[in-house]
């Protein structure tokens, strides 16, 4: 049994992978959660693409680094943490809408939430 080649899989390869994963899942589902997950997803691309492509063999740690030219620049590092964690707090207050949502129509369609917006389809207990 042959090994696969896998040199092509680096940090900016994955990173389109994940966003064109992400990409899907926001295109072709309907559903709420999946749409959050997706853009989770694609998020967690963008932020792996920037932290490859601003990262260099040649430079060390700032911590570790003997020199100045061979300290690796921290700002894109403290950009993504503080992406992650702007993404975490949307993450969970989109998660909290959508959880009030579905507790008051019963759906996760998207299809149907603009349906009872524009006063189409009535769902869930104010059905009667």
């Amino acid at each position: 049994m042959s090994v696969p080649d896998l040199s092509w899989l680096d940090g900016a390869n994955v990173a389109v992978i994940l966003f064109c994963i992400g990409l899907a899942g926001l295109v072709l589902r309907k559903n709420m959660m999946i749409s959050v997950i997706s853009l989770s997803v694609m998020s967690t691309a963008v932020i792996l693409a920037f932290v490859t492509l601003g990262s260099s063999p040649a430079h060390e740690a700032p911590m570790t680094a003997q020199t100045v030219a061979g300290a690796a620049d921290p700002v894109p590092q403290a950009l993504m943490i503080t992406t992650v964690v702007i993404g975490v707090a949307v993450q969970t207050v989109c998660l909290v809408l959508i959880l009030n949502h579905y507790r008051e129509h019963k759906t996760l369609d998207w299809d149907e939430a603009k349906a009872i917006r524009e006063g189409g389809a009535q769902t869930g207990p104010s059905q009667g």
